[in-house]
Parts: structure tokens; C-alpha cells; sequence
């Protein structure tokens, strides 16, 4: 009995990590669905906003879930505004160059970190996410649960925004059909420049409670824009619903590749899922026809 207990515990505990990967994929999720770019500097604005939100907590004793009050902003300017300034202009030349700008960025990003906060590991791990949980004889993590309830909520209002706003239904409508979108008044340009935003708040929250659940340093940007890419095409490309399922199955490959295969082979467990699901399903799991 205890022996089920243990693998029901751990299946519960991928699933809670599975929701918190699927938050962090969400910004690149959306860029992907709307410009059809990839933004591999995705991991390293996370990254920065855990440092924000370090920064916040160190200068004014404020919790990491308040500092969420100045960094979503902060993080959601810096989204618009690289867009506008820098992203529109370069996205005419075709979806390589994005690449090769973002992929600048993720270094400067890293290096500036760097310097300012050195190499050392930094966590914003509070004493009440330490506690133990016991849920009809389960223990699941509190930190991933934390996770996996603000992926919920954050999806649930995302479901909401592109259902029922203006501005969700036009960013909806623009990759779908850019001409007609310009018709009706819909500018492209403007459309980006607030997915961009929006991505970024996202990813405030997510890389918040990555440094939640997690160590971090300046250089860890790179593994989380990985696993991301992975969820985002698992799920397929611009699917809401297929963000999420391909957080959950994430993160489940990686508490049971860690499980049976350790620690050291936990993201090839990981990869090899990826693989195998586009093996299978090459537009991933919820893909469109082209």
C-alpha cells in the first residue's frame, strides 16, 4: 500500500510541476501562435524577473507573490516596448532575424546579470513554502502546488481575455487572417507590441514562481526556454489548451525520469518524450493543418 502511495505521490507532484512549466511556455506560446516567432530569449526574462522580484524583497522586506505588483508591470513594458522598437522592425526580414535578436538579448541579458548579481545561486523560497503537506497519506510539494494553482488561475483569465476583449479577439484574429484583420481597422504592428506585453507579464508570474520553487542563476534562462519550446511544440504551436497538456506531461517525464533513471538523466528522460510525441504527432498534440 504505501509502495502505490509513493507513485500516486509522485505522478500528483509531476502534475503540479506540469502546470507551473506549462505557465512559463505560455509567452512563447503566444508569440509563436500570433507572429509565428520564436523568442529564445524567453528563459532569460523569466530569469530577470525572479531577480526583479529578488531585488524587491531584499530592498523592502516585501513577499515574492507581492512583488508580482511591480514586476508584472515592469515586465510587461519591457515586452511592448522591445517589441516596438526593436522586434517590428526586424520581423519584415523573416523569422531568422527575430532569432538572431533575441538570441542576442538572451546574452546580454545573462551577462548584465552577471555582473550585477555574480554567479552565485539565489532562491525567493519563504519559510511557509518549506512546510509539509499531508493529503490522505500524499505529500504533495508545496512549491509546485503554488504553481500549479497560479497556472490555473492565469490560464483561466487568458481563456477569458481572448474570448471575450477586443483586444484577445484581434489578437486572435491577425495570425488567423492578417488582410482581413487590416480591413476592419486591426493593426498588426499594435497587436504585437501588446502580445508581447502580455507574453512577458506572463512570464513575470512564472519566473516569480520558478524562483519559487527553484535555485537560480544568471545563466539559467537557456534550460527553461528549452523545456518551454518543448511544451509549446507538444502541445502545438499557438494552442492554449496545448501549452497546458504538454506542461503536465512535462512535468511528469520529469519527476519519473528522475525517479527510475536519476537525476542525471532526468532532461534526457525529458527529451526523449518530447521526440516521441512528435514522432507520433508532428504538429503536436493539438496542432493545426497547415
Amino acid at each position: 500500500m504505501m509502495e502505490i502511495l509513493s507513485y500516486i505521490n509522485l505522478i500528483l507532484n509531476g502534475l503540479l510541476l506540469g502546470g507551473l512549466f506549462a505557465l512559463t511556455a505560455f509567452g512563447l506560446s503566444v508569440l509563436a501562435g500570433i507572429m509565428r516567432v520564436i523568442n529564445i530569449a524567453h528563459g532569460d526574462f523569466a530569469i530577470l524577473a525572479a531577480y526583479l522580484s529578488l531585488t524587491i524583497m531584499n530592498s523592502f522586506g516585501m513577499d515574492p507573490f507581492l512583488s508580482l505588483v511591480f514586476v508584472a508591470p515592469i515586465m510587461f513594458a519591457v515586452g511592448y516596448f522591445f517589441q516596438k522598437f526593436t522586434i517590428n522592425r526586424v520581423l519584415a526580414m523573416g523569422a531568422n532575424q527575430v532569432v538572431l535578436v533575441t538570441f542576442a538579448l538572451s546574452i546580454v541579458i545573462q551577462n548584465l546579470l552577471l555582473l550585477i548579481f555574480t554567479a552565485d545561486a539565489r532562491s525567493l523560497i519563504t519559510p511557509y513554502l518549506l512546510t509539509n503537506i499531508e493529503l490522505f497519506g500524499l505529500n504533495p510539494s508545496p512549491r509546485y502546488a503554488v504553481g500549479f494553482i497560479s497556472a490555473l488561475i492565469v490560464f483561466g483569465l487568458i481563456f477569458i481575455f481572448f474570448k471575450k476583449t477586443y483586444l484577445g479577439k484581434a489578437m486572435r484574429a491577425v495570425p488567423f487572417d492578417p488582410e482581413a484583420a487590416k480591413m476592419i481597422g486591426i493593426k498588426s504592428e499594435v497587436i504585437y507590441n501588446y502580445a508581447a506585453g502580455l507574453a512577458l507579464l506572463v512570464v513575470a508570474i512564472a519566473g516569480v514562481l520558478l524562483g519559487l520553487a527553484f535555485t537560480f542563476y544568471p545563466d539559467t534562462g537557456p534550460m527553461y526556454v528549452l523545456l518551454s519550446f518543448g511544451v509549446v511544440v507538444m502541445g502545438g504551436l499557438g494552442s492554449l489548451k496545448g501549452t497546458l497538456i504538454g506542461g503536465f506531461i512535462l512535468g511528469e517525464a520529469l519527476v519519473l525520469g528522475g525517479f527510475f533513471f536519476g537525476s542525471r538523466f532526468q532532461l534526457m528522460f525529458c527529451y526523449l518524450v518530447i521526440l516521441a510525441i512528435l514522432y507520433l504527432r508532428p504538429r503536436g498534440l493539438f496542432g493545426g493543418k497547415v
